[in-house]
């Protein structure tokens, strides 16, 4: 086991900062303080979503996974002192220790961080997801002594179908709407989730997809790792004659706006996130019950998995989960305003 409970302290809880020794690691900051730009700090960009990229435009030594750095290098950004790392690779603590990357899920190249030093373990799982997709496999809980995890759907009404069921279910109605005449548009993050609606209709369908450019961007990186995607770039001549003629399925990551008509085809919107099986969306025809992050039994199977002796809650409704915490036996780390934390002092 560890040697002493300063192993791992918590010195941030707003931007997430954890020392191990001599050295600090920042996971997915949104901020990156000038005080913390050392040789010793250490950032962890977990996946290519907008809001944990932060410390790409930073002057820190990244860890990230080839994947994320191609996405975000495709968008036009030009990171710096990167580097990349794989799963199954070891990154080396400058006083002892090691940090790998295990799948985590959510999207393509989205990681868990494993921070290990003097016999002790600790987890960040970033965004995650334990159910495989069409696009990623899911992620594997990892046994731990310190758990830094999401609780985005950290509620107990917060459980999805089966992912399988809802593919179908957007199949259906994409079907339908097309018999109509009409243009099924989809509404969705051009990281991750456009490229799971593109695949359910290359799967379940034969129709054509359109695509923005920024979603193109993102697809090729797709195929440069061998996830087979068709769709055609709507700013391509191809993608401007099938808009003309109809018949096929947009996909946008951005807002469609009224008159609801596209080259003169009238479409209906949809979106497909994890808030659609909480609350009624507005501004759209239909929504589909399709998320990227672990639901409420997920978060609780990964708990019961990795038998953490504490768990951080990075994110989501925390107390509603604390109290889900409680019940089985688990410490939940409760951040302390401006005072650092020995997180092992918790286990």
């Amino acid at each position: 086991m560890w040697q002493s409970s300063s192993d791992f302290k918590l010195v941030s809880s707003r931007n997430l900062v954890i020392s191990a020794g001599k050295q600090r690691f920042l996971f997915d900051p949104t901020v990156v303080k000038s005080h913390w730009r050392s040789q010793n700090t250490i950032a962890c960009i977990s996946h290519a979503h907008t809001d944990h990229i932060a410390a790409f435009e930073s002057s820190l030594q990244k860890i990230v996974t080839p994947p994320t750095l191609d996405i975000y290098r495709a968008l036009g950004g030009k990171p710096s002192k990167f580097h990349p790392i794989v799963p199954g690779e070891e990154f080396s603590l400058t006083d002892g220790g090691s940090i790998q990357v295990h799948p985590a899920g959510h999207m393509l190249g989205a990681a868990q961080f494993v921070l290990e030093k003097n016999g002790a373990r600790l987890v960040y799982t970033g965004d995650f997801n334990l159910t495989s997709s069409l696009t990623v496999n899911g992620a594997n809980p990892i046994r731990c002594d310190v758990l830094l995890m999401e609780a985005t759907y950290g509620r107990p009404d917060a459980v999805f179908p089966p992912r399988e069921r809802v593919y179908a279910e957007i199949a259906e109605w994409t079907s339908h709407e097309l018999t109509k005449g009409k243009i099924p548009a989809f509404q969705v993050y051009a990281r991750g989730k456009a490229q799971e609606i593109i695949q359910i209709v290359n799967t379940y369908l034969t129709t054509p997809v359109v695509v923005d450019s920024t979603i193109a961007k993102v697809s090729e990186i797709y195929r440069k790792y061998d996830i087979p995607l068709e769709f055609i770039n709507e700013r391509s001549e191809e993608g401007r004659e099938v808009m003309r003629q109809g018949g096929y399925v947009y996909i946008s990551s951005k807002s469609l706006r009224s008159p609801k008509s596209i080259f003169r085809h009238q479409y209906v919107r949809a979106a497909a996130t994890g808030w659609a099986q909480l609350y009624q969306l507005k501004k759209v025809d239909r929504a589909f019950p399709l998320s990227a992050h672990a639901d409420f039994q997920q978060l609780v199977q990964y708990v019961q998995a990795a038998k953490p002796r504490a768990v951080y809650l990075t994110c989501g409704d925390t107390v509603t989960f604390g109290a889900v915490l409680e019940k089985l036996n688990v410490k939940q780390i409760v951040p302390q305003r401006r005072r650092q934390l020995e997180l092992l002092d918790f286990v």
